[in-house]
């Protein structure tokens, strides 16, 4: 799947950013002038290959960056962790309570792109994020930017069923999933299946807080906000149904894609509490 922007000068822009490089830094690492390297970020020049792999080195990028197009060091989420996203320009209204990483925006700005490619450059202009932050699957977002999206989905009428499972299904793909699915082949159940998902959260969002209970015979996944987002208003309930929505075909999207197998999940209705849910299997 083609990444939202696979140009490597931004990647390499992105990578430094993390780190909290300057560009004379990382130019003496991998042997090349100050200009040089703020010409390989602007896509002016492109490095050689021994130049990338010290880069890679240098700046803790696997080095199949260069192919995925987005970076991916499958590092666990910590909480509003002030070692990760703060090379970057980020409003003080998104640096609070980060707690879901760059991955979990992949999807809908995947959807964007596909169909409303305008949508999506405002979307980056309007959230006033340096745009190579969203190049970097480690970055840490709060649930207001991830809130924005979602509403901007709503505002353009695209909060429907089958755009939203539209979303999950396409922007749930091998870049989306990368390392993390690789040993979900070998399972034999969507109970076995779920139980691991729920375990991996903290390396996809700490916003919630997923767990698996079973109710005669039947598999039932918990979303809970983590108390962070305990008063975050939901007044229409849309925020709420199009979470749900995405989260039930997110699992049967996951469910087909590592079982094979074809599933029916149904949404628990009667959930009181804003953003959370109750999906049964």
């Amino acid at each position: 799947m083609e990444a939202v922007n696979t140009s490597l000068g931004p990647i390499m822009k992105a990578a430094r950013k993390f780190k909290k490089l300057n560009q004379s830094e990382v130019a003496k690492a991998i042997g090349c002038s100050q200009s040089a390297l703020s010409k390989m970020e602007h896509n002016l020049l492109i490095p050689s290959a021994p130049q990338w792999f010290l880069f890679s080195r240098f700046t803790a990028i696997p080095p199949e960056t260069l192919e995925s197009g987005f970076i991916d060091r499958h590092l666990a989420v910590k909480f509003n962790s002030d070692e990760v996203s703060l090379g970057f320009k980020i409003p003080r209204k998104y640096r609070n309570f980060r707690a879901e990483k760059v991955r979990e925006l992949y999807p809908f700005m995947l959807y964007l792109k596909k169909h409303f490619p305008d949508e999506l450059e405002a979307f980056i202009v309007e959230s006033e994020i340096d745009p190579e932050f969203f190049l970097d699957f480690d970055n840490l977002i709060n649930f207001q930017l991830y809130r924005n999206m979602i509403e901007r989905f709503i505002k353009v009428g695209r909060d429907a069923p089958h755009d939203i499972c539209e979303m999950a299904n396409d922007g749930h793909d091998d870049t989306f999933w990368d390392a993390y699915g690789n040993d979900w082949h070998h399972l034999s159940t969507p109970d076995e299946l779920l139980t691991q998902f729920s375990k991996k959260q903290m390396y996809f969002q700490t916003d919630f807080q997923v767990t698996l209970e079973h109710h005669h015979g039947r598999s039932v996944l918990n979303y809970r906000p983590e108390y962070h987002l305990k008063n975050t208003e939901d007044n229409n309930g849309k925020i709420t149904i199009f979470l749900n929505e995405y989260r039930k075909c997110m699992l049967e999207n996951m469910i087909k894609r590592f079982l094979k197998l074809t599933v029916v999940i149904e949404i628990q209705g009667d959930v009181k509490e804003a953003l959370s849910g109750r999906l049964i299997l």
